[in-house]
């Protein structure tokens, strides 16, 4: 047996460290789908929200996600980490740039491929290539802080404790939507995807949210049948059948009520107004929603009421998609 113990030791040893190998993997993998989830937020000066980012505010955002505390400001950010050369950029690592004047002065995520995420000035949250001739020729240099930060290994490791009712391993106490998706889940109205995860960053599907709707309004689906051909057989067949009956769909024409697609925040203004006999009296304010606007008074209830906001910059946004995180705000706020 003492023969073998080296051996053993050796094994262990490789183990543990394929495990950490893993976990850094995955952790940067939730990293780089954290910073995309906000593609297309506009860029506001000193903004450190969803409604709006400035370059640290954004880096410093995505990091809260997996529990790593940064400083606020750019110049703290450089003076931060390990600094790492161009050629040996990871994922993960913050890299950053003079735009104006000297020293350091914008910042953004490095994703892979030559590629990084940031709060642009002009066109908000998007991507660019380090070797661009815009941002090239500005490279100042990168620092790695995951290494510096053994808490972004141990957000991963974390699934020892034993959650609370209403909690998800994806939705910490310091997420934005934290207090709504553990309220409505204790109240049954919501809940998780599977392996205790909320989802909280996926798309929500026109069958999830008349389901919500009609747990929030506590309606029965039982018995109940619908009109539309493509839901026999579907999970949400009932509840699809109790929103019809109810009128929450009746913004939809022909036979089929295709499930699986994807909600926009208009349909969403829709689906929410007819299911709370919400109604419209003045206006929205948005830029991108006019009165010619088909979903013009269900938008603008919503809006008078405290249900939705927009944008920094004025807009709506109508078409573009909904989460489950930002939905569970809504639903929280019509039923209290």
């Amino acid at each position: 047996m003492r023969k073998m113990a080296p051996l053993l030791i050796v094994f262990l040893t490789l183990s543990m460290f394929a495990q950490s190998l893993t976990v850094m993997a995955t952790t940067k993998d939730q990293l780089v789908e954290t910073a995309k989830t906000y593609i297309g937020t506009p860029y506001h000066y000193g903004g450190t929200t969803p409604n709006g980012f400035d370059c640290s505010g954004y880096i410093n955002y995505v990091f809260e996600q997996l529990d790593v505390n940064l400083p606020r400001t750019t110049s703290g950010l450089y003076q931060e980490g390990t600094s790492v050369s161009k050629s040996d950029l990871e994922v993960g690592d913050i890299v950053f740039f003079n735009t104006f004047g000297s020293g350091v002065s914008h910042a953004g995520i490095y994703i892979g491929d030559g590629e990084f995420i940031h709060a642009s000035t002009s066109r908000g949250v998007t991507t660019d290539s380090l070797n661009s001739d815009y941002w090239s020729p500005r490279y100042l240099g990168a620092k790695r802080v995951t290494e510096t930060e053994p808490e972004i290994e141990q957000a991963s490791l974390e699934t020892s404790r034993e959650l609370e009712p209403g909690e998800y391993r994806d939705v910490k106490e310091n997420h934005w939507a934290y207090d709504e998706v553990l309220n409505l889940s204790q109240d049954d109205v919501i809940h998780g995807t599977g392996d205790d995860e909320f989802g909280v960053n996926g798309d929500l599907t026109r069958a999830e949210v008349a389901s919500l709707l009609v747990r929030a309004n506590d309606l029965s689906a039982e018995g109940k049948n619908s009109s539309f051909i493509d839901v026999e057989g579907h999970w949400s067949a009932k509840e699809v059948a109790a929103a019809e009956q109810a009128g929450f769909l009746d913004h939809l024409t022909g036979e089929r009520f295709k499930p699986e697609e994807k909600v926009t925040r208009e349909e969403v203004a829709v689906m929410v107004a007819n299911a709370f006999d919400l109604e419209a009296n003045g206006q929205n304010g948005f830029t991108d929603v006019t009165q010619v606007h088909d979903a013009y008074d269900e938008i603008t209830a919503l809006k008078e009421h405290g249900i939705i906001n927009g944008y920094d910059d004025g807009t709506f946004r109508p078409n573009h998609t909904i989460t489950r995180a930002e939905f569970a705000i809504v639903l929280y706020k019509l039923m209290n």
